[in-house]
């Protein structure tokens, strides 16, 4: 495909993973919202984040394999409209129910939306997959780092939240529509690696394959735990209003912004593996950080942040490792970590909730560090099975 071309589906697709981000990190801060537009409660409507993983993951598990042959880029047409048509549903419903079925709605788009942008540039770009997938997510975290302040200034010009939520929605129909329209048709093969062999039915499940999708089950579920419950924790812990604690919410996802921008810069230099244990070194710093500071404002902000910037290259680096390791076949490859990763966002989030709400929020930094520890373990683990993960037509490592 001429550069050029690339290039502009890569603008618009940045487009439609800036309001993505700006959507995603808009739900945290609404969650109170949401809570009383439903008459339930804080714990019951986090929810929201169970049912829109189970959604992704049933997407990435039934319909993620067969983007090899519809194209990424037509799957991502689609998916970014039912990701923006489903969260505008939910904004509107006051019926818990219906509230939670918008979001597995949404939760489908989600999915989708998240496999076939990483997967199309890192096949795009296949030559520079780790800093052109770090991009396209470190836009996707412009959009994160805008959302929660966002909602905080509707909240404080109008006492309602969801006009951010409905302008990201905008935003993301826009992008959808000028792919539908500009480059719907445009067909985007195998890379040129894989040109002379057919995608397979069915890749073979390799132990490295599992170890990534469980590592990013992993990532996935304490990056939206941290996301999501950040304001919470912040409110209830210091002294700080929801305006200002919605504030280290977007802190936190411009660290991650920051980490993507950063890794843009090293993916030119580093191996992708070099890459992923240095962001989870500096996560685990900034985890213990978090336990330690437990109702310390200053020194919580500062391990969220730190938190934050160790996350940032976590997914799409492990993302661009696979679509490399799988290159017949990257969207089977990808459709199993993503939804092993939706699995985390299903489980994690709640639980999070649920053990603040019984056993007292402090007890959630211990979570967040029995995870973090998790990790690690993983991707020492995931090293020796990489070194195993020999198949034809494809590289091991990155």
């Amino acid at each position: 495909m001429p550069s050029t071309k690339a290039r502009n589906i890569l603008i618009v697709s940045a487009a439609g993973y800036f309001s993505f981000g700006l959507l995603w990190s808009a739900i945290g801060p609404l969650l109170s919202q949401f809570a009383a537009d439903n008459g339930t409660s804080l714990a019951t409507i986090g929810g929201i984040y169970t049912a829109v993983f189970l959604g992704a993951t049933l997407a990435q598990i039934i319909l993620g394999p067969l983007t090899d042959r519809w194209g990424q880029l037509r799957s991502l047409t689609i998916a970014l409209l039912v990701l923006a048509l489903g969260f505008i549903g939910v904004s509107l419903s006051h019926w818990l129910p219906l509230t939670f079925g918008l979001a597995f709605v949404a939760g489908l788009g989600h999915g989708m939306t998240n496999l076939c942008g990483n997967v199309m540039i890192g096949r795009l770009f296949k030559d520079k997959s780790v800093s052109a997938v770090n991009l396209l997510n470190f836009i996707w975290g412009i959009g994160a780092f805008i959302g929660p302040s966002l909602v905080g200034g509707a909240l404080y010009l109008w006492h309602n939240g969801l006009p951010a939520l409905w302008l990201s929605a905008a935003i993301m129909s826009g992008a959808a529509l000028v792919l539908l329209f500009a480059f719907f048709n445009v067909p985007l093969g195998v890379t040129d690696q894989a040109a002379n062999a057919p995608a397979p039915k069915r890749i073979r499940l390799t132990p490295f394959l599992w170890s990534m999708g469980a590592l990013l089950l992993l990532y996935e579920g304490t990056e939206s735990a941290m996301g999501g419950w950040s304001t919470t924790y912040m409110q209830q812990t210091t002294t700080l209003g929801i305006e200002l604690a919605a504030m280290v919410t977007s802190g936190f996802w411009l660290a991650i912004t920051a980490g993507r921008a950063i890794t843009v810069a090293l993916g030119m230099r580093l191996e992708a593996r070099q890459v992923l244990l240095l962001s989870l070194i500096t996560a685990a710093l900034g985890t213990g950080l978090f336990v330690a500071g437990f109702g310390n404002s200053a020194v919580s902000i500062a391990a969220i942040l730190l938190i934050g910037l160790g996350y940032g290259a976590v997914y799409p680096t492990t993302m661009a490792m696979v679509t490399t390791a799988f290159p017949q076949a990257p969207g089977q490859a990808g459709s199993v970590i993503t939804a092993m990763s939706g699995v985390g966002g299903m489980i994690i989030p709640w639980l999070q909730g649920v053990v603040m709400q019984q056993d007292g929020i402090r007890s959630g930094t211990y979570l967040i560090a029995a995870v973090m520890a998790s990790l690690l373990v993983t991707f020492a683990l995931s090293r020796r099975m990489e070194k195993q993960n020999v198949l034809p037509g494809s590289q091991t490592g990155a």
